[in-house]
């Protein structure tokens, strides 16, 4: 499963990019991740659940504020 990124900008190191994904609340959420796992503007994660509308979707790699899941809406999953 993969899901819809808002940005994709170089990371720190070599291999990494820094991605942003809008989450159903309406913040951006950046995550640190090794480049191969971004394919265009889109990033591969791990469904947990969905609730009326909404995917909770497990990262990669933890966010930049400490967050491994989080709710996006199902427009943001392909």
């Amino acid at each position: 499963m993969r899901v819809k990124l808002e940005s994709a900008t170089p990371g720190p190191g070599p291999s990494e990019t820094v991605v942003s994904i809008q989450t159903a609340a309406g913040h951006t959420e950046e995550v640190v991740v090794h480049e191969s796992l971004v394919s265009g503007r889109t990033l591969a994660v791990s469904k947990l659940g969905t609730d009326e509308g909404l995917v909770l979707i497990e990262l990669p790699r933890e966010s930049v504020v400490g967050n491994w899941r989080i709710w996006v809406t199902a427009e943001m999953i392909e």
